[in-house]
């Protein structure tokens, strides 16, 4: 399969960080999870976790559920995200 050349920027800017691999990774089995979450499987910082999931929420690869939360947000793979995990 070829990739969409409008997605190979963020491909690269995901395989470029093991953290966003791993972020994409775990949300890709279509849970939805808080970052304090994320971070204990991959044992990472939670402010670190959510710095990445703003990137990627901002690239369109995970989707914030209730963005108006300052604790708790709920965060989730979108289309776009699952597409690009086929490369990863």
């Amino acid at each position: 399969m070829k990739t969409d050349e409008k997605y190979l920027e963020e491909l690269s800017i995901i395989k470029a960080s093991k953290h966003k691999q791993n972020i994409v990774r775990i949300l890709s089995d279509k849970t939805i999870k808080i970052p304090s979450e994320i971070g204990n499987v991959l044992e990472i910082k939670t402010n670190h976790i959510s710095a990445n999931l703003k990137e990627l929420k901002d690239m369109n690869v995970v989707k914030c559920l209730n963005e108006e939360k300052k604790k708790g947000r709920l965060y989730r793979i979108t289309d776009k995200g699952m597409f690009l995990t086929e490369f990863l």
